[in-house]
């Protein structure tokens, strides 16, 4: 099933009953054929231009789903039917700027979920590396412990070899 759309005027010289009868014709031929059809009935409005030596018509929207052949039956049946001035059926299709617009929306939804993707796993690097220097920094004392003896034997060192230039140096 398509989705169409018709507008259509109807002439201010019809009663309202035959107005509504003329109205649900045009549903049940939509109906009838397996299709559904809202009616959106616009009322008395002035035309752009006089039609029929009239300046106003009764506007009648109608959105329906039905088989490819139906547009082609209700055209025929609105232009032999004389209380309708003007019609219009169109097919109603994907805007290609609509179309173009949710992809964009799409792409920029995968960069957004990327990037907040690529924050978390900053963050976790940064929570494993503050972990790492946390375990180092509990480890580096008892090193540094171990450390400060071998500092004291090289300075014990320098000054054993300090004498011992200044001996070579005063002979």
């Amino acid at each position: 099933m398509t989705e169409y759309e018709l507008l259509y005027i109807i002439s201010p010289k019809l009663e309202e009953a035959a107005r509504e009868e003329l109205i649900a014709r045009f549903e049940s031929v939509v109906t009838n054929a397996g299709g559904s059809a809202e009616t959106a009935k616009w009322g008395m409005r002035k035309l752009a231009y006089k039609i029929n030596f009239m300046s106003e018509g009764f506007y009648v929207l109608m959105n329906f789903t039905a088989p490819e052949d139906i547009p082609a039956e209700l055209e025929r049946q609105m232009r032999i039917t004389d209380a309708v001035m003007r019609f219009l059926v169109t097919k109603k299709v994907d805007n290609k700027l609509t179309r173009a617009e949710d992809a964009r929306k799409a792409k920029a939804a995968e960069r957004a979920a990327a990037a907040a993707k690529a924050r978390e796993e900053a963050a976790a690097l940064a929570a494993q590396q503050a972990k790492e220097a946390e375990q180092a920094a509990e480890e580096t004392p008892a090193a540094e412990e171990t450390a400060e003896p071998a500092e004291e034997a090289d300075a014990v060192k320098e000054d054993e070899n300090a004498p011992v230039a200044d001996e070579t140096a005063a002979e």
